[in-house]
Parts: structure tokens; C-alpha cells; sequence
């Protein structure tokens, strides 16, 4: 959570509820992004009369992807299940997810049918991304962006991927093969306080790290160093042609050179995240 004050109480509540029908042993875990506002007084308010409730407060501000890394790292349970903190995720849908979990996928994501998004800056690029990374991953998912998803342990333990890999791409970044995945519909909620922290400019992002993801899931290092060998052939050939008055091949060259060079640094980016995780908890309770 990043400045989700009136959030806190009415989301921790609708888990607890759900968790209590359960009768499963359970623990909630709330991270707060180096909020301004009151959202990690209101966690230690809940912390303080809640046995089940930890928090993670953060050092600095991180973002989604690596604030849930964090919560991960302190999880203790086989199963986990993470949710968007901006309310609009309902718990009511855990049991269901834990159900689908049990026939033996390894991650279970909502996928939502009626989501309460505006169409051209949320609902069409999430649509477009959710598409090309169906087509290049081979995990059918729909919705990424969903963060209502189920996990086992082994999926998460351990793994860190680079900023925005995580909220975008998962579970299609960790790895997982098609028939280990499933998804459940979900009903998106309207948001009861705060506001998006997401915007139309995320498409580019999307776009540019969805070219690395497929190298990134078969083993980063290897591959980083075959495009940092392609970078340079494109830039030799790019050269040759440009002084050859050859100018749309030599458009096409550095197209490819370009393509390369990103790939070089979203793996590095993949190398760096596994060896030094960007988090660091400034307080765990």
C-alpha cells in the first residue's frame, strides 16, 4: 500500500472475515510503501489487536513489484495469496482460488470480467498486453494485472524479478508452464478511497519488457550475452551500410541493434534483481 489510509480497515476486514470461515491456520500481511499519509499508523492500529496481522514497512519507495516481494520474504505459509491493497480485489474470492489451487496448479489468478477501469487509457492496453504475452509466454492468462492470485510456495521462494515484472507479467515471469496455471473470475470493485497510480504511459514498458521475457524464464545470463554480441554485429552492419548510402537496410539494422541493447539491459536487470533484491524492510511485525 502507498498512501491507502481509508483502505486498510476495510480491506483487512473483508480478509479476516473470509480467512475466519475457513478454519485454516492463516496470517495477513500488509507492506507499506513509504506512505505520507496515515496508512501505516492504521496498520499498526490492526497489528496491535490482531494476532493473525504483520506489516512490512519499507525503507524506501519501491513500487508494487518489489513492496510484494517483500511481503513474500516474510511469508511463512505453503500457499500464498496476494492482493492489490487499493480494495478493488474482493477476498471473497480466496476460497475459490484455494479450491481451484488444489487440483494441482501451481498458481491460480482472477481473471476479471467487468472491470471498473476507463477503456483507452486501462482497459484496451491491458487487453493488447494480456494478448502478446499469452502469444509469447504460452501461459494462458488474460489478466496479469490482476493481483488477486494463489501461489504455491515454491513458485515464489526465492525469486526476484526486476520492477514491473512482477505486477505485469506474473505468472508468466516465474516460469510457470500452461498446464500448471489456471484462472478463476473475479468481479473488480470499485476503488472507496485513494486513487490509481498507474497510467497510459505503462504501455511502452509493457512493450519493452515483454521482448526480454521469454529469453529471461530460460536463464538470463546466456542470453544477455548473445544479444550483447548481436548489439555490436547490428552496429557494425549499421556502419557499413550507412556509408554505403544503403539507408533502409541501415534503418533496419539499427532496429535490430536497438532490439538488442534492450534485451542486454532487461536481462542484466533479471541478474542484478536475483543477487541484490531492491527492498529493504525497515521494520517487520
Amino acid at each position: 500500500m502507498h498512501n491507502e489510509e481509508g483502505n486498510v480497515f476495510p480491506l483487512y476486514r473483508d480478509i479476516s472475515s473470509v480467512m475466519a470461515r475457513l478454519n485454516r491456520p492463516y496470517e495477513i500481511i500488509f507492506v507499506n510503501d513509504v506512505s505520507t499519509d496515515p496508512t501505516l499508523a492504521r496498520m499498526k492500529e490492526i497489528h496491535c489487536r490482531d494476532p493473525h496481522f504483520h506489516f512490512v514497512d519499507l525503507e524506501t519507495n519501491v513500487g508494487e513489484n518489489w513492496a510484494l516481494l517483500a511481503g513474500v520474504s516474510k511469508a511463512r505459509g505453503e500457499v500464498l495469496v496476494t492482493i492489490d491493497g487499493d480494495y478493488q480485489n474482493d477476498p471473497a474470492y480466496i476460497p475459490t482460488l484455494l479450491e481451484e489451487l488444489s487440483n494441482g496448479y501451481r498458481v491460480v489468478s482472477g481473471r476479471r470480467r467487468q472491470r471498473v477501469e476507463k477503456l483507452w487509457s486501462r482497459l484496451l492496453p491491458s487487453q493488447i498486453a494480456n494478448s502478446l504475452i499469452r502469444f509469447i509466454s504460452g501461459v494462458p492468462v488474460h489478466d496479469c494485472g490482476c493481483g488477486l492470485k494463489a501461489y504455491r510456495r515454491e513458485v515464489l521462494d526465492g525469486k526476484f524479478v526486476p520492477e514491473g515484472f512482477m505486477n505485469r507479467f506474473s505468472p508468466a515471469v516465474l516460469g510457470i508452464r500452461s498446464h500448471e496455471f489456471a484462472e478463476v473470475e473475479v468481479v473488480d470493485r470499485p476503488r472507496i478511497s485513494g486513487h490509481s497510480h498507474y497510467g497510459l504511459n505503462r504501455v511502452f514498458f509493457v512493450l519493452r519488457d515483454l521482448a526480454a521475457l521469454p529469453f529471461a524464464v530460460r536463464g538470463p545470463a546466456p542470453w544477455k550475452r548473445l544479444f550483447l554480441w548481436l548489439q555490436w554485429i547490428f552496429l557494425t552492419i549499421t556502419t557499413i551500410l550507412t556509408i554505403s548510402s544503403a539507408w533502409i537496410p541501415a534503418a533496419a539494422a539499427i532496429l535490430f541493434a536497438l532490439f538488442a541493447f534492450s534485451n542486454v539491459w532487461n536481462l542484466g536487470r533479471f541478474i542484478k534483481a536475483q543477487i541484490y533484491p531492491e527492498f529493504r524492510i525497515k521494520e517487520y511485525r
